[in-house]
């Protein structure tokens, strides 16, 4: 036999007595599911039989029924997969199989370890047929492998719950350093009012959602405010699906350097202009700013993306530009449903990487149908999941009135504000420049209902 037929039949690790008296333990006594509970999922078993007996099993045992041999075997039965588990005989078997439950959290430890080393071998397996594929570039294979390790990274690591005078210790350090200035409370956006409703700026772990009618200017303030994070040496990545890169640079220059946006895509530059030009251009090129104008991103790349500028970088803040644009790796799904796993994707992403996500989202219509077509939460576009997966949302809307220097009112409203307040700012915006600046002007709600 070759040294390849011996890896060939090598079977992948599993205890089925380990198995059998996990089982058999909650069989006889389901109190042995608070030990276990947190150490296994249906997954983690071997046996395709002990999987479907265990499902069945929590089903019970969550409903607050008793989960014995007769009412496992009932549930089974049900689903259609009693004879396929061994029947009443197999379940009396499981529970004879061990004289008591008082070992279950040691025989539950057992499994897991089995799964966790099926799942590093399955991971290996993935990560070298991903280095095997030809159609892709070595720096994309290995943001893919490495997206295939810190999944088996973070079904490896667990979290026990923590005792709260822990907790109140860790945060306590943490206002002593607030207080000191060793720390800073959040990531400036550049809009003193703004910042001060957040609690200081962006924050690390937050999904906050800026959403718009088309062409009120979403992509512009929120260029602005990456442009100040990256100017203060923050890394940013920038994911615009709807504009090219160039595009962007177009806005960002225009605001750094103070030359009006229609000169520089014209051409049409003062003498003046070329100094100020050059002035911007370097401050811009210094910055920790990073730009990628890849169409219909999934959730699997801006994943990879982002993690690929963090690990040569770092990274406090994710844009994505916008929400609607992005595809989606189940297309054969309604869309409000991969909306809205997009949506609690780029949540989950914002906790893993521990870096502020800002999400772009078109309004619907609705709002103009209302009196003063202000926009309110509902009126995000293709999914509810939205507003709920927001740490913040942010709707931008025209009052329709100017500034004393011809720069439109805006109303920046904060409709959600998990750690913070809910309230209306006044912005000033000047589209030649692509300005966006703090006006004292009154927003106020006029007409309809105030604010809740």
């Amino acid at each position: 036999m070759t040294a390849r037929d011996e890896v060939e039949l090598r079977k992948p690790p599993n205890s089925a007595e380990a198995e059998q008296s996990v089982l058999g333990g909650l069989l006889l006594d389901n109190g042995a599911f608070d030990r276990v509970g947190d150490l296994l999922e249906a997954r983690d078993f071997y046996r395709s039989e002990h999987r479907a007996i265990f499902e069945a099993v929590v089903q019970l045992v969550e409903a607050s029924k008793p989960a014995d041999v007769v009412t496992v075997y009932e549930r089974l039965q049900r689903a259609g997969r009693a004879e396929d588990c061994g029947g009443m005989e197999y379940l009396d078997a499981l529970a004879r199989s061990v004289p008591s439950a008082a070992n279950a959290r040691r025989y539950a430890e057992i499994v897991r370890e089995h799964a966790e080393a099926r799942a590093v071998i399955a991971a290996v397996d993935e990560a070298a047929a991903i280095a095997w594929t030809a159609e892709t570039s070595p720096a994309d294979k290995r943001d893919r492998i490495g997206a295939v390790l810190a999944r088996l990274e973070g079904r490896a690591v667990g979290r026990e719950p923590r005792a709260i005078g822990d907790l109140v210790a860790a945060r306590l350090d943490h206002y002593s350093a607030l207080a000191e200035g060793t720390e800073a409370p959040g990531i400036p956006t550049g809009l003193r009012t703004l910042d001060r409703a957040l609690g200081g700026g962006l924050k690390p772990g937050k999904l906050v959602v800026l959403g718009a009618r088309p062409t009120i200017g979403k992509t512009s303030l929120a260029g602005q405010i990456s442009g100040t994070v990256a100017a203060a040496g923050h890394a940013t990545l920038i994911l615009s699906q709807e504009m090219t890169a160039g595009e962007l640079v177009d806005r960002f220059i225009a605001n750094t350097a103070g030359v009006q946006l229609e000169a520089l895509t014209s051409g049409r530059l003062e003498d003046a202009d070329w100094g100020n030009l050059s002035s911007g251009a370097d401050r811009l090129a210094a910055s920790a700013l990073f730009v990628d104008d890849s169409p219909a991103l999934n959730l699997q790349q801006i994943r990879a993306k982002a993690r690929q500028v963090r690990r040569r970088h770092g990274l406090a803040l994710v844009v994505v530009d916008y929400l609607q644009l992005c595809s989606s790796a189940t297309p054969t799904e309604r869309r409000h449903h991969q909306i809205e796993a997009i949506s609690r994707g780029l949540k989950q992403l914002a906790k893993e990487l521990a870096t502020c996500v800002i999400v772009l989202s078109q309004l619907g219509r609705a709002s103009l149908d209302r009196p003063d077509s202000e926009p309110e939460m509902s009126d995000l576009k293709e999914s509810g999941a939205i507003e709920e997966d927001a740490d913040v949302v942010l709707l931008l809307h025209p009052t329709g009135r100017q500034e004393p220097d011809g720069s439109a009112l805006m109303l920046l409203k904060l409709a959600k504000n998990r750690q913070g307040r809910r309230g209306r700012i006044a912005l000033a915006f000047d589209g030649r420049l692509q300005r966006w600046a703090e006006s004292e002007s009154d927003v106020s709600r006029r007409r309809g209902k105030g604010d809740e």
